[in-house]
């Protein structure tokens, strides 16, 4: 039964094996998770066409606020009179007194109307640039939210891509411990058969590997979720499982203005358009109407009835309720709002990157630790393995061995992902 299940164990570690295994020869690398992430994550797609609209907007604004506006129109009034000079229904522009009716003096017995209009706007530039210069902060504002888009997506896409290359070196030594195991299975059995070893020694060897197999089929199959969140971070179709290259991680300096800063900048500037966009308002406006055509109330008299006419409305705002005080108000409070928070972050920034430099340091020095125990330990089982080979040393004792340098190559692992993460994180801060 034994041998059974261990034959049925072997078969299930071959088969997750052959799915899960990288391709041979093929490695990407972060870059090309990223590039491909940048050029078809949706969120900046829709982005890029949101400042296209802005573009668009501009020359909206110019339309509407500078270009003549000219529309065509056509009209018929009906105001008939009833009862007038003995017939049932008349439409006149001079009815008798007894006949029932709208007053002339509104109606004018009719109107008979076909004008070409024109309309436009003077005295408006400072308007028309106060609206510019809005469109112009939302578009600075919308290419600001795409760079920070561009820059969590790279940290969040680096992060997964270290998890998924940590598997990957993970299953590394995994396989090299197992086949050190399966290295020295011939020896014991021989030994075993010279009664230099008892059973139970080769038994105990064979749950070491059996348990380092399943350690590794474990991490295959972790490997494969992680590498699919990867792969859909990315927007990568293609379902292939690939040997992941060493991410090159290093420290970045620090800029010579940090991104939040004209983030917090563009806020302001954007709460500034806004208030000269409301007090626009408060400027004179002059516009000029014009119309031609055909204006009349008797259809008899239509054919001299066509001309022209033109005015000029000037509009000066007097009072309105101390509006623009209290909005200048509201104006000030916003602004300190945004000063108060770049202030905040600016403190929790300079906090983060001096916590985060201090942990890669200390990490530094684990790791330096680390290897130079693994040298040691590397040493010691080669000298476990002679030893071994000559029956002078147990089987516990080389598995405690064994088992030593596998938690330490694990802890090296572990250390290396770790100084990996910090250092992103870093430099995701220090931008």
């Amino acid at each position: 039964m034994r041998i059974a299940a261990l034959i049925r164990a072997a078969l299930l570690m071959d088969i997750i094996l052959i799915l899960t295994q990288p391709v041979s020869g093929q490695e990407l690398d972060l870059n090309y998770f990223i590039n491909n992430a940048l050029k078809n994550d949706a969120a900046i797609r829709q982005n890029v066409n949101q400042q296209q609209f802005y573009g668009l907007q501009a020359q909206l604004i110019n339309a509407q606020n500078k270009a003549p506006q000219v529309n065509f129109t056509s009209d018929y009034l009906f105001a008939p009179y009833f009862g007038n000079n003995g017939k049932a229904i008349a439409i006149t522009a001079n009815p008798s007194s007894k006949a029932f009716g709208y007053d002339i003096g509104q109606t004018n017995g009719g109107m008979y109307a076909t004008q070409l209009n024109v309309t436009l706007q003077l005295l408006n530039k400072r308007t028309i640039n106060s609206l510019q210069e809005q469109n112009t902060n939302d578009a600075a504002l919308n290419n600001n939210s795409r760079v920070q888009l561009e820059h969590d997506l790279r940290k969040s896409i680096t992060d997964q891509y270290i998890q998924v290359y940590q598997l990957q070196q993970q299953e590394e030594y995994l396989v090299r411990i197992v086949d050190e195991v399966k290295g020295r299975k011939a020896t014991v059995e021989a030994l075993v058969k010279k009664g230099l070893l008892q059973q139970s020694d080769y038994l105990l060897l064979e749950i070491e590997q059996n348990t380092r197999e399943n350690e590794l089929s474990q991490a295959k199959i972790t490997e494969v979720d992680a590498y699919g969140a990867l792969k859909n971070l990315a927007i990568v179709s293609d379902t292939t499982m690939v040997q992941l290259s060493a991410p090159l991680i290093n420290i970045n300096a620090a800029p010579q203005n940090y991104f939040y800063k004209e983030k917090f900048k563009l806020d302001s500037l954007s709460i500034i358009a806004q208030q000269n966009v409301f007090n626009a308002k408060y400027r004179p406006t002059l516009d000029l109407a014009g119309n031609g055509g055909m204006l009349a109330s008797d259809f008899n008299s239509i054919p001299h009835n066509i001309g022209m006419q033109a005015a000029l409305h000037l509009a000066i705002p007097i009072f309105d309720g101390h509006q623009r005080k209290i909005n200048d108000s509201q104006v000030k409070i916003s602004q300190q709002s945004i000063t108060y928070a770049r202030d905040n972050f600016t403190v929790q920034q300079r906090n983060y990157l001096q916590s985060l430099m201090q942990q890669i340091h200390l990490l530094n020095q684990s790791i330096t630790q680390i290897q130079q125990l693994i040298s040691k330990q590397d040493l010691l089982l080669r000298l476990d393995r002679e030893k071994l080979q000559g029956g002078q040393l147990s089987i516990i004792e080389y598995v405690k061995s064994l088992q030593d340098y596998a938690a330490a190559k694990q802890n090296l692992n572990g250390a290396k992902v770790q100084l990996l993460l910090l250092t992103n994180q870093y430099n995701y801060y220090n931008w």
